[in-house]
This record gives structure tokens, C-alpha cells and sequence, in this order.
């Protein structure tokens, strides 16, 4: 199976929603963030993402199943805003798969940044098995802390 990211097409938006609502359902239904949980994102945003950020779609064969929403924080230091699968292609390595592709779209960078809900233990466990270090965790609301990764490129 060949998997790939490439830039999101404005034509995308739509279907990447989709794939989003499905891939964060779970955690609105844990933590009821409604404000900040992807599930409730408009498409006028989404589109303003893909228009001002570095937003890819992921591929799998000809098919999409994701995408990835990339910040610059300082041109040596990026943030994996978000990343999300369709969850039938979630546990099956692809997202460590994603992740090399992801790194090697921007090899210059020489720290990620990202954070995940508190709860999200398979998170936290691919996160750090990618070398990511929990440095933080901050406060969204009542019910949602998340905690904060770095990767330092080259620490490995």
C-alpha cells in the first residue's frame, strides 16, 4: 500500500471535513469541547486553513483518507497542529508511516511541536515512540487538558 501527502487542494476540503468529524467524534463525545473540537469546524475555516497554513491531504493508493494541518512557528521550529485518519486505516502503521513523510517534507526542522488530549494514551504512546517528549500540558477546559510534545530533530 502506498501511502503520500501531498498539499490539500481546495477541492479536498469537503471530503478532509468528513474524515475529520469521524476521526474527532470520539473525543467531543469524552471531553464535550464543542467549542475547540475539530467535529464542529466550518468549512469557511477549514478552506482558510488550507489557504493561509501548510495543509496536506493523505493519500493511501488514490484514495484519501486524512490530513495534516502544519504550522510555522519560526522557520526552524514547526507544529503538528492536527493529523487525522479515516479510523477504518487508523492501528495499522500507517500514521508512523505519515509521520516519516511529514519529516521528510521539511527537513530542516529542527524541533516539532504538537499536544493531545490527557486521556489519549494511544496517543501519547505513538507520540513518544517517535521520540516526542512530553515538555507541558495545558488547560482547554473543564474536562480537557492537553499535554504538550517536542521532537528536537537529530536528539535520536
Amino acid at each position: 500500500m502506498d501511502v503520500a501527502i501531498r498539499r490539500t487542494k481546495e477541492t479536498e476540503a469537503l471530503q478532509l471535513l468528513e474524515i475529520q468529524k469521524e476521526a474527532f467524534l470520539e473525543d467531543l463525545k469524552r471531553y464535550e469541547d464543542h467549542e475547540t473540537n475539530p467535529v464542529n469546524e466550518p468549512i469557511e475555516r477549514l478552506l482558510r486553513k488550507i489557504e493561509v497554513f501548510l495543509h496536506y491531504t493523505i493519500w493511501l493508493e488514490d484514495e484519501i483518507i486524512g490530513g495534516v494541518d502544519i504550522r510555522s512557528l519560526d522557520g526552524n521550529r514547526y507544529r503538528l497542529n492536527r493529523i487525522f485518519l479515516l479510523n477504518k486505516f487508523q492501528n495499522q502503521g500507517l500514521g508512523s508511516e505519515i509521520m516519516q513523510l511529514i519529516e521528510k517534507e521539511f527537513p530542516s526542522v529542527a524541533e516539532w511541536h504538537l499536544d493531545t488530549p490527557h486521556l489519549n494514551k494511544r496517543n501519547h504512546h505513538f507520540y513518544e515512540k517517535l521520540g516526542y517528549r512530553k515538555v507541558g500540558q495545558h488547560q482547554l477546559t473543564d474536562k480537557l487538558f492537553l499535554y504538550d510534545y517536542v521532537k528536537k530533530m537529530g536528539a535520536n
